[in-house]
């Protein structure tokens, strides 16, 4: 009776310690579904002819991709655009392409220096324009690209300026706060004019603004109407969500400048989003951003 006692004993000892040795197991947290090994950036070296001084700050600190925006064309192909910068400003812009989902991303776009995307649009699947504008100390005149292949090539179309006064005075800039295109001809662009001078005309709460078409895939534009509006509110940085022509939908998460972010595709035959996080921060090597290999979970 004792031997039985002692061997039930010693198996409640086990049980109870394996249930602490359970307790103190910590299950890991949930992690994406995949992280990002890498970021292609391309890899001629970038001259910083003009804000060469922040090539000092990159080279010790390393730099930071700040993404503005998510542009989705199908389930396969989705665009981040924006800028690669310092803590001093932007260094130049970047255009970011997928053609697996999301599981991997390659820059498209050589970078146009001092800059960042701050619109990208597509008609349909292949005619795409992305807007550069200059973004150190002040916005200066944008500049427009187009591509005719899905967004794998690119070329400078023409700079984007107010129709009815010529260029902004001095202190003042014109900063587009919209831009769509109906098809591979038709598209507008709305311009805001910015006014940084102490004395102006407008209240702080309107803003004039400036609509401008083409006819003719963005080589020309005409001005079709300009109006006073209440200016819009600034709002805090959210997710951003966009819709390809295939009606994939994905989503960019909430960013905060020089942390991991994450990219969102719902893939429709598994009813479930599928989650993809990027890193931001790079080193930068005699005028090149370095492509990071470690993944941001490791």
């Amino acid at each position: 009776m004792s031997s039985k006692r002692q061997s039930l004993t010693s198996r409640a000892a086990a049980l109870t310690l394996a249930v602490l040795v359970l307790a103190a197991y910590k299950r890991p947290d949930p992690v994406p579904e995949s992280s990002a090994p890498a970021i292609e950036f391309l890899t001629d070296s970038f001259d910083l002819d003009g804000i060469g001084w922040m090539s000092e700050q990159a080279d010790e600190f390393g730099v930071y991709l700040e993404v503005s925006g998510l542009r989705a064309i199908d389930k396969d192909v989705a665009f981040l655009f924006g800028g690669v910068r310092v803590h001093a400003g932007t260094i130049r812009s970047v255009l970011l392409r997928t053609s697996d989902g999301g599981k991997s991303w390659h820059e498209s776009m050589p970078p146009v220096l001092g800059s960042e995307l701050i619109h990208v649009a597509f008609s349909d699947r292949q005619h795409g324009w992305a807007l550069a504008q200059w973004a150190v100390e002040r916005p200066g005149t944008p500049l427009l690209f187009g591509s005719t292949d899905a967004g794998k090539t690119w070329r400078e179309i023409t700079h984007i300026e107010r129709r009815s006064q010529g260029r902004p005075p001095r202190g003042d800039a014109d900063y587009p706060l919209r831009m769509t295109f109906s098809s591979a001809l038709n598209g507008e662009i709305e311009l805001a004019l910015v006014n940084d001078s102490e004395s102006t005309s407008i209240d702080d709460s309107q803003e004039e603004v400036e609509t401008l078409a083409t006819h003719d895939g963005g080589v020309t534009w005409r001005m079709v109407r300009r109006e006073t509006r209440t200016r819009s509110p600034v709002e805090p940085e959210a997710a951003q969500q966009d819709r390809g022509f295939d009606g994939t939908e994905w989503a960019l998460g909430a960013r905060t400048f020089g942390e991991p972010f994450d990219i969102r595709r719902f893939d429709r035959e598994q009813s479930r989003w599928r989650v993809t996080t990027l890193p931001t921060h790079f080193q930068y090597q005699q005028g090149r951003v370095m492509t990071s290999r470690r993944s941001v979970s490791e």
